[in-house]
């Protein structure tokens, strides 16, 4: 599933998920390159509610965005990267430090 999502516009996914992974994309680089055919592929796919929600999820993942352009994150274990676990709901697992 990774090297789909990472290769997604080559991939067999479904047409809705590789229009929610350019958008993704896009809200994370450039987000003045969501254009016109882009917004209506992912209304033939999204209501707007879920639009919504899936803008905010983005949004919210690259929140540490503002922080590390500012040099001011700071590591969830010192010195180490932190894998990245959820629990069964989906909400984000906190390592051990």
């Amino acid at each position: 599933m990774a090297s789909k999502v990472n290769g997604y516009r080559d991939s067999d996914l479904p047409a809705s998920q590789k229009a929610a992974l350019q958008l993704a994309d896009l809200l994370m680089t450039q987000p003045g390159d969501i254009d016109a055919a882009l917004s209506a592929e992912l209304r033939n796919h999204f209501t707007t509610n879920q639009l919504v929600e899936l803008t905010l999820d983005v949004m919210k993942w690259n929140y540490q965005k503002v922080a590390v352009a500012l040099q001011a994150d700071v590591e969830v274990i010192p010195g180490e990267l932190a894998e990245l676990r959820f629990d069964a709901d989906g909400h984000w697992v906190r390592p051990a430090s």
